[in-house]
């Protein structure tokens, strides 16, 4: 399952609520949900390959990966979060296949590594089918510290699951400060959390049961209204609304007495190109170059910038750790350092009511 219903936020003003940034080209010449599915490609066949989305992107969604069919295409009826919608997931494909073992993999990251991400994907499904009644993760070897991003502790080794190592699950931590993050990156036990994850949907639906009654019978309300058609799409719409924005991990993963969870380690060359930021070190280590920059750019004597232009000339001299972004409604200008706080701009867009330039 290819979850493309995030807005990215911190890539604005290119990330936007009407286009996010899996939509976008920001690395290569094809945009990130279509070189996640190439990926993807590599692992498990295009008809076994579904997408989640909302309604707004689906039309786009369907014109840049066209080989994905309609029956293919899970469309939520709103943005409520990772565990509403893996549990809506799980339960319409349950509907179809109940024995059906489910992957959730993001639209919106960058993988060097392609051959250990099919070999990932693979060894994810084998690790459920040999547990099944665990959640399997995945864990992402760490090349710096990063305080954005979650973190899995593991334990005790279980073996090879087809060539890869698979472990226990010591814990989650979720977004260390730096000092931590520093010792988790030096520290063999420590992965990143990419939120991808292998489950037999049936067990999914069994730990919401437990652990978020309430939003289990929801669900169910909703699908009883889907069945009615046109009629019914109004209420089921309604009922999701009305759930609480959660992620799957503070739902389920990190409850006290959860335990069944297994990680597999993957060296992938990964990056979740999270903020205008890390998009530019992943750049600078693609091409090799202090300078990238798109469009019209002359620059004099500046050093580890990120200049995208639009329709006009960029012209810089002697910046440094300097992002550029040009859109044909606004552009961008911020240090590299702080360029996760582009999300506070879109908070005070908010406030002072430019609903138009989200």
């Amino acid at each position: 399952m290819i979850m493309a219903g995030g807005s990215g936020t911190r890539l604005w003003p290119m990330s936007r609520k009407s286009k996010p940034k899996q939509l976008h080209s920001l690395i290569s010449d094809k945009s990130l949900i279509q070189e996640t599915l190439k990926r993807v490609k590599k692992a498990v066949p295009a008809d076994e390959i579904y997408i989640s989305t909302v309604a707004k992107y689906r039309d786009e969604i369907k014109k840049q990966l066209p080989e994905i069919k309609d029956k293919n295409y899970i469309v939520e009826p709103a943005v409520r979060n990772t565990a509403p919608s893996i549990l809506y997931i799980a339960k319409k494909i349950v509907q179809r296949e109940p024995e059906a073992i489910i992957s959730t993999l993001a639209s919106d990251h960058d993988v060097e590594n392609i051959e250990a991400f099919a070999s990932m994907i693979k060894a994810g499904f084998a690790a459920v089918e040999k547990y099944p009644d665990y959640l399997v993760a995945i864990g992402i070897k760490p090349t710096r510290p990063d305080t954005g991003l979650g973190y899995i502790k593991i334990g005790k080794s279980l073996g090879e699951i087809n060539n890869e190592q698979i472990f226990e699950v010591e814990r989650f931590v979720e977004k260390p400060s730096y000092e931590t993050a520093v010792k988790y990156v030096k520290a063999w036990e420590y992965f990143w959390n990419g939120a991808y994850y292998f489950f037999k949907a049936k067990e999914l639906i069994s730990w919401f049961k437990k652990y978020r009654p309430a939003v289990s019978r929801k669900i169910d309300q909703m699908l009883e209204y889907e069945k009615k058609g046109n009629g019914g799409a109004r209420q089921a719409q309604k009922i999701y609304e009305s759930l609480k924005d959660e992620q799957f991990e503070y739902a389920i993963v990190e409850q006290p007495d959860f335990k069944k969870v297994l990680a597999i380690p993957a060296d992938l060359g990964w990056s979740d190109v999270g903020n205008w930021g890390t998009l530019l070190e992943v750049l600078t280590n693609k091409f090799g170059s202090k300078i990238v920059s798109r469009g019209h750019h002359v620059d004099v004597g500046s050093d580890n910038c990120l200049v995208y232009a639009a329709e006009q000339l960029i012209a810089t001299v002697g910046l440094n750790g300097i992002i550029i972004i040009d859109t044909p409604d606004a552009i961008l200008v911020a240090n590299q350092g702080q360029a996760q706080d582009v999300k506070k701009l879109l908070d005070k867009f908010k406030e002072e009511g430019r609903h138009l330039y989200l």
